[in-house]
């Protein structure tokens, strides 16, 4: 059994400029007493198609947690767009929310994103220099990608089981490229692995 279970995630839909804060409402059980911290960590994937570009944006614990019902805002700066290739700064990427115990991953929450210019100029003509204050922000809520982890709660530190890395880019992007190559098939995520539970 779990011992802490998230329950909701609350994500703006609406179009921001990029540079603004990512604020996300996080509600969560805490099913039984913990004596350790529970650590965030919001990722960015700056580029589908190399990991090297993710930037944390954001990594705190909290903790020891008593059994009840629990609510707080993550406040996290931007991206920082010059880490970012120049070419996918537009487009599609994602944030990947996740939360652990001991070190061991036990919920993982990953957003699409879609960042494009605002203006119908930059639309149409595609500058050469990314002109970042043009660039607006739209956090698809939806249908987040939704992971949980079975682990040892009661003794996660020590577990015999080691948890495999999980990579970003196949996390959020492996599945869309599988559908665009598949002539008529629909890919189904494993339903044991993958819920979409904070449909809005």
């Amino acid at each position: 059994m779990a011992f802490v279970s998230i329950t909701n995630i609350v994500v703006d839909d609406k179009p921001q400029p990029f540079t603004s804060p990512i604020t996300m409402d996080i509600y969560f059980d805490v099913i039984a007493d913990i004596e350790d911290e529970i650590e965030w960590t919001l990722l960015y994937i700056g580029s589908p198609k190399d990991e090297a570009h993710d930037q944390i944006l954001d990594q705190f614990s909290m903790g020891p947690l008593t059994k009840g019902t629990k609510q707080f805002t993550l406040e996290s700066n931007p991206p920082d767009w010059k880490k970012i290739p120049q070419d996918e700064v537009l487009g599609i990427t994602a944030f990947i929310l996740t939360c652990s115990y001991r070190h061991r991953e036990f919920f993982r929450a990953g957003y699409y994103v879609y960042n494009t210019y605002t203006s119908p100029e930059n639309i149409e003509n595609d500058p050469q220099e990314v002109i970042i204050e043009d660039i607006a922000r739209q956090i698809f809520n939806n249908k987040p990608r939704i992971t949980r982890f079975e682990i040892d709660w009661n003794n996660a530190i020590n577990s015999e089981v080691q948890q495999q890395p999980i990579e970003t880019k196949a996390y959020m992007f492996q599945e869309q490229q599988e559908k665009q190559s598949a002539d008529a098939t629909e890919i189904y995520d494993a339903p044991h692995q993958i819920q979409n539970v904070f449909d809005s």
